[in-house]
């Protein structure tokens, strides 16, 4: 008898490590692609894209640093707040 272990929502999205699936792939084909680019024309600047691209597609709880990011720009900058403020009974 074979015993067979699901996850408690099979709606949820794969995961490798810290990434989702395709930003793992995405991410080791940048490395391959930075890689070749140091060792033949010697520049940094892919490598430091790569680095860039897999710390703000980190995920952690569902919630990746760039949608952190973008909430939070939007919540600061980009959404109206509006503040009322009225003189009340204080007794």
């Amino acid at each position: 008898m074979k015993t067979y272990i699901y996850p408690e929502n099979l709606r949820s999205t794969v995961k490798l490590w810290f990434w989702g699936v395709r930003d793992f792939c995405i991410i080791c084909g940048g490395i391959i692609v930075a890689v070749t680019m140091l060792a033949k024309f010697r520049t940094f600047v892919p490598a430091a894209a790569v680095i860039c691209y897999a710390f703000l597609t980190l995920r952690a709880d569902d919630t990746s640093v760039l949608d952190y990011m973008l909430h939070a720009v939007r919540y600061f900058l980009v959404s109206q707040k509006e503040y009322r403020w009225q003189k009340g009974d204080r007794s």
